[in-house]
């Protein structure tokens, strides 16, 4: 009787082992399969919906500054993008000119002859397919879709609203292209260029472009904080070929003005979209501004110096009537964007060049160097800045 236990118990022991052995093997042969998957798949089989999954098909999954998510070509596939308007494409040209492929315009040419000498050759020829800028301006929705198009910036001048939001959703829509919304508000740049950045792989390029303009903003708010209220500089910015139409302060136009130093004489209601709120030259004369700043796209600035109803404003018997510059975009407004931070510069320098002593020129020249990508010659930003500056 002990013998068969003893004999039970010994086959009991190589049933165990052999069981054992199996069970590693198969364990080992699973360990294999599993090392020999590529990662990919094996997230594939365990989530079928992942950032992974989304970005192994050559996109990106995005939220835009309207709130918006959106799936758009991964930078490494995205070739060819659109921006429906003046603030948008400087947006993106002043990040990345080699990333523009066509330019809104509402004559069909990107750049005018003037504003070639002041942007990198490399966009002076660049389709166009229409623009959302100016008061008549449109998208050639056909030729969008013929070129291809794959990603829309869109970019207006203030705060996004839902209507900016409707719209923006309408155009993806009608084009089945997607439309990435951008801030217009200036205390937004820093996001508006990382989230482009970000789109396009220039993510350290937007840094750096963020912290040049932060230290323009910087430095010119640190200057207007020095001059007490009862000291500050009476503006007034006159728009059209008559003079007759401004801004007031709480328009976002007024942003350079504002945040320069200058008290804005101007007291009307703001108006939305384009602006350019109407007022007469009663209105003026009594306001009579210590200095005025005409509309470079306009005849205010000869108009105002040749015509003696404006006489006797001091701004004008103290020749401190100043025109805008307007190349390749005006230094302040239209378009409202990237473009008002050399108009930071100019401002601080006109209303108090004692507490902001710098050579513009000098200034402008390495500006466009580092935002618009050309070198300007002295002699080129001296006749641009001609009736814009104090003349000795």
């Amino acid at each position: 009787m002990k013998r068969k236990f003893q004999s039970l118990l010994a086959l009991t022991l190589v049933l165990l082992l052999v069981l054992t052995g199996c069970a590693g093997q198969a364990a080992s042969s699973a360990a294999s399969s599993v090392a020999s998957t590529p990662a990919s798949e094996a997230a594939d089989s365990q989530a079928p919906e992942s950032s992974e999954a989304a970005a192994s098909d050559g996109t990106v999954e995005i939220v835009d500054m309207g709130g918006r998510t959106l799936t758009i070509p991964s930078p490494e596939n995205l070739e060819r993008i659109y921006p429906t308007g003046s603030t948008a494409l400087m947006l993106l040209y002043t990040l990345a000119p080699d990333k523009m492929t066509a330019a809104p315009s509402s004559t069909g040419s990107a750049f005018t002859e003037e504003q070639k000498k002041f942007v990198t050759e490399e966009v002076w020829d660049l389709p166009s397919y229409g623009t959302m800028s100016g008061s008549n301006g449109s998208l050639n929705l056909e030729a969008i879709k013929n070129a291809d198009v794959q990603v829309i910036l869109s970019m207006g001048t203030s705060t996004i609203t839902e209507t900016d939001i409707s719209e923006a959703d309408d155009l993806q829509a009608q084009l089945d292209i997607p439309v990435v919304l951008f801030s217009g508000e200036m205390a937004d740049y820093a996001e508006a260029y990382r989230l482009l950045g970000k789109i396009i792989d220039r993510e350290e390029d937007a840094e750096e472009i963020i912290a040049y303009t932060s230290d323009i903003v910087e430095k010119v708010e640190a200057v207007a904080a020095q001059v007490p209220e009862e000291e500050r500089v009476t503006l007034y910015y006159a728009e059209g070929d008559d003079g007759l139409a401004t801004e007031p302060a709480s328009s976002n136009r007024s942003y350079v003005f504002n945040t320069a130093g200058a008290i804005n004489v101007a007291q009307v209601d703001a108006k939305s979209g384009f602006g350019q709120s109407a007022v007469s030259m009663e209105q003026i004369l009594s306001w009579n501004p210590q200095i005025i700043i005409t509309q470079g796209t306009s005849n205010a600035y000869e108009t105002i110096l040749s015509d003696p109803n404006w006489a006797t404003i001091d701004a004008v018997k103290n020749g401190r009537v100043y025109k805008m510059p307007d190349l390749p975009y005006s230094w302040a407004d239209r378009p409202p964007s990237v473009n008002r931070f050399i108009g930071l510069h100019w401002m601080a320098n006109l209303l108090y060049p004692d507490l902001y002593d710098i050579d513009i020129v000098d200034v402008a020249i390495d500006y466009y160097k580092v935002m618009y990508h050309v070198d300007v010659t002295r002699e080129d930003m001296e006749a641009l800045l001609a009736n814009s500056i104090p003349q000795e």
